[in-house]
């Protein structure tokens, strides 16, 4: 998975090389300033061996073709079980999880593809080891995003990135304190005004 995301990440250092045609500008149109979505998430927790689904919505402000502003906000239901002599006390819990930064790449008028850089948090919530405690974690998530617009008003989207979670001494049984490289991967679809 690791090949994976860095092979992701050259080949969107390398489109960004690559001297963009406006084909915006040629035809007249223009991008829309204001993407509101929504989109299903996986999130593998590499530390914990297992994988979460959720679901989000995320709001860009586009600065320009080649710029965006956005925040995310997604959502991990489910709860795993974890023995009480488990030094993580937290993977049993709901997720939540915000991001907010930008994505700078190219675009076309029917495609682009964007790297991601947006700090943000995941706040884990009660657990049945700890009624009544939850804890918030910083995240850092940064990859890369593909979008297809098959019209004006609608895009396409698809991220890969890894989301670096801190983990606080006040979240592990131990006292420890690390950081987790975690796979994300995201697909949905957003109205774009």
């Amino acid at each position: 998975m690791r090949k994976m995301f860095f092979f992701v990440l050259a080949a969107a250092a390398l489109l960004l090389m690559v001297p963009a045609q406006n084909a915006q500008a040629q035809s007249g149109s223009e991008t829309p300033k204001v993407e509101i979505g929504a989109h299903y998430t996986l999130l593998r927790f590499r530390d914990f061996d297992t994988t979460d689904s959720g679901v989000g919505g995320r709001v860009t402000f586009n600065l320009a073709d080649n710029i965006g502003l956005e925040g995310e906000l997604n959502f991990f239901p489910q709860k795993r079980s974890t023995s009480l002599t488990s030094p993580f006390l937290f993977i049993d819990s709901t997720r939540t999880q915000g991001l907010f930064g930008v994505k700078t790449g190219l675009r076309s008028e029917k495609a682009g593809i964007f790297g991601k850089f947006r700090p943000g948090f995941v706040r884990f919530g009660e657990n049945a080891v700890l009624p009544g405690q939850s804890f918030t974690q910083f995240a850092l998530d940064f990859g890369g995003v593909f979008e297809l617009y098959p019209s004006r008003s609608v895009a396409l989207r698809f991220d890969v990135g890894d989301t670096v979670i801190r983990f606080g001494s006040n979240f592990t049984a131990d006292g420890s304190t690390f950081y987790s490289n975690n796979l994300q991967i995201s697909t949905g679809v957003a109205f774009r005004f």
